[in-house]
């Protein structure tokens, strides 16, 4: 019958799935643990893929610290390289030079300009130097008197505060360390001298031999590289140059502003020791955060030790040049040069210097500018690609016919624009808010 051949095949059907599912609830249960081991493996070789990554980054962390020394002279001899090799170019063609002869030429002025830095230092500032140190006692006598002057014309009894005794007392303390240390360091300034004289050389023979085969460096370095990464690896040596570039000009331009503003409030108030202030002024600007309030503290002190008259206007002077300099120049030379933004600026010097200490600080700018325009130009191409309808090697082509100039990281930028224009239109066509 055809009802009864019906429930037969349902209770066969129901007969055949009960086993099924407790095999399938079976081999669920079985699994799990093997799910679980295998789960457990691949973490602890992950992990332990990630520890050993860590060991051999710290070693060679380790090997590079010990050569930092060489690391350091190679790298500033191709810093130095890098901004020598304009001039050279520009040598060989405005006086139809060689491009032997203008290395010649360029490196030795260049040679010479260190060495009469070097010499006038020594010489000079040495002078000057030592005709301070004779001179201490004169000039923390009269700081002294001004101090008990000030107290006295304000009205303040000595009773409540001594500001001529606790001038003295701090004298004491440090004066004798200072002239102590100057005298028993005498053979290691000369020794620190003599080692950067070498360094200098080594620095200046190395960037003689980087630019006189600039061309075939720089040939072996892109054979090294894959040619389809060329786009990126011109990205990569424009934005090099460019903030290093940037990054040593700005310096250059602070250094100058500083000394000009020293020597303007030297000649105004006749200030004493003026080459030395000068110095110490181009040696302390490159120092970051501290380094523009250290160049203020000299022509303080000189003009309360020996042109007290002057301390006032001199400190009102120099705190509203340096405010000045550091609040309007400096972030707009730093942005225009390094093509980074002040607070990219601060976070680079503090990472820098809290990973490389000192030499961190002063060359974490250049590579935040680095790193900055590499992020920039990622980010440009994923916007253009990720917008419906529009083809990032049209939009580039169209972009560059229009500009021709345009280098292709501005290229790239306005194509990123206008990709961002045609999403906002397109949601507003689709409603989206």
């Amino acid at each position: 019958m055809p009802g009864v051949d019906v429930r037969d095949n349902r209770r066969t059907e129901m007969a055949t799935a009960v086993p099924k599912l407790r095999l399938a609830g079976l081999r669920s249960i079985s699994l799990r643990p093997a799910n679980s081991l295998r789960r457990f493996a691949t973490i602890f070789f992950v992990t332990g893929s990630v520890v050993f990554v860590l060991l051999i980054l710290d070693r060679f962390m380790t090997l590079v610290s010990a050569f930092s020394g060489i690391v350091m002279i190679c790298f500033l001899a191709w810093l130095l390289a890098f901004v020598v090799s304009p001039l050279v170019d520009g040598a060989a063609k405005r006086l139809h030079l060689g491009r032997g002869i203008a290395v010649g030429l360029v490196y030795g002025c260049v040679a010479l300009t260190l060495v009469g830095l070097v010499l006038a230092a020594g010489s000079i500032g040495i002078t000057e130097a030592t005709s301070l140190v004779n001179r201490l006692d004169e000039g923390t006598a009269t700081i002294a008197g001004s101090l008990a002057s000030l107290q006295k014309s304000l009205g303040i009894s000595t009773g409540t505060i001594d500001l001529a005794a606790l001038f003295r007392q701090g004298e004491a303390r440090i004066l004798p360390d200072i002239k102590a240390t100057l005298d028993t360091q005498s053979g290691a300034i000369a020794g620190t001298v003599a080692s950067i004289v070498g360094t200098l050389s080594m620095i200046l023979i190395l960037s003689v031999f980087i630019v006189t085969d600039a061309d075939g460096l720089q040939a072996k370095w892109r054979r090294v590289i894959p040619n389809r990464f060329e786009t990126q690896l011109d990205l990569f040596d424009r934005s090099v140059g460019r903030a290093f570039k940037g990054w040593l000009w700005s310096q250059v331009i602070l250094i100058a502003i500083q000394v000009a503003l020293t020597i303007v409030v030297g000649l105004i108030f006749g200030l004493p020791y003026l080459f030395l202030l000068c110095l110490v002024a181009a040696l302390c600007m490159p120092i970051p955060f501290v380094g523009p309030g250290l160049a203020l503290l000299p022509p303080m002190f000189i003009a309360a030790a020996f042109v007290p008259g002057a301390f006032i206007p001199v400190t009102l002077v120099l705190f509203i040049g340096q405010a000045l300099i550091m609040n309007l120049a400096v972030p707009r030379l730093m942005k225009r040069t390094s093509g980074v933004h002040p607070l990219v600026t601060l976070l680079s010097v503090l990472v820098g210097a809290q990973v490389a200490g000192i030499w961190g600080a002063l060359f974490g700018l250049p590579v935040a500018a680095v790193v900055s325009m590499l992020a920039n130009y990622v980010i440009n191409i994923q916007a253009v690609q990720e917008v419906e309808g529009m083809d990032l090697l049209e939009v580039t082509t169209a972009i560059r016919a229009a500009y021709p100039e345009a280098t292709p990281e501005e290229v790239l930028a306005e194509a990123a624009d206008q990709a961002e224009a045609i999403y906002a239109t397109q949601r507003e066509e689709r409603g989206i808010p």
